[in-house]
């Protein structure tokens, strides 16, 4: 043969599945750790269990931790691409946006992987410890998570040095709280000020349809919002990373 045989691009499925794949192998060390204070705390728990003391255990469910994984799974997703420099996963016969956006959904499968384990494992505990009206983790730590895992993936996918970033506004926010607690004369503290009628122009029906609204309601509402938003951010995110093809 003379010529040089070219194969097809890979079918999205394909591209997707391979994926999923190569960011399980990449997680190995992140699940790694997770089982092993998953099985510390088992431990600890089972003792309770035996004592007769492991209510407090299952007081409250852990919604706002999970969601913050959500957030920072992305940073263990992305650690070894170079994404704004050649790299290997840019060679591939894929288009660049589409394989980024393949790469965060098979990061976000494994979240959810991961979730539903976490879910599992804590109603088996609950389940054996007996505990009458046992916390678990709630159906919103699922959609916390999803959405906070887009913010996530858009900052990492979207800028050069997300780290720096995630800091800085961690940071201002300590900030913004110390000087909240600093001036505490009405009106100078910083919350007023943030929340006058002067920097927040809804009008006043708004807030009273919102508050008539059912907690179902608002709980769609806040979904839709905070998905779409995180979408639009992440397919923003995405597009840094397109092909320009002449």
């Amino acid at each position: 043969m003379t010529g040089m045989a070219l194969h097809p691009r890979p079918r999205w499925r394909v591209v997707v599945l391979a994926q999923i794949r190569i960011v399980g192998v990449c997680l190995r060390r992140e699940a790694l750790i997770v089982g092993v204070v998953l099985g510390i705390v088992t431990l600890v728990i089972a003792v309770n269990i035996v004592r007769g003391t492991a209510a407090s255990w299952f007081d409250s469910d852990e919604w706002v931790q999970v969601a913050l994984a959500g957030f920072l799974l992305p940073f263990a997703v992305w650690r070894s691409d170079k994404r704004f420099a050649p790299a290997f996963l840019w060679t591939l016969p894929v288009d660049r946006r589409r394989l980024a956006l393949a790469k965060v959904f098979a990061g976000w499968v494994w979240l959810m992987t991961a979730a539903v384990v976490y879910y599992l494992w804590e109603l088996t505990l609950a389940t054996l410890s007996g505990v009458p009206g046992a916390q678990t983790l709630a159906g919103v730590a699922f959609i916390g998570a999803t959405a906070n895992y887009l913010f996530g993936s858009a900052l990492v996918l979207g800028l050069r040095h997300p780290l720096h970033w995630l800091l800085g506004t961690i940071a201002l926010l300590f900030l913004l709280g110390f000087l909240n607690d600093a001036l505490d004369l009405w009106p100078s503290r910083v919350d007023a000020l943030l929340g006058s009628w002067s920097f927040v122009p809804t009008p006043g029906n708004a807030r009273i349809a919102w508050s008539s609204l059912s907690g179902l309601a608002q709980g769609a509402i806040a979904t839709l919002l905070s998905f779409g938003a995180g979408l639009v951010a992440l397919f923003a995110a995405a597009s840094r990373h397109k092909e320009n093809r002449r």
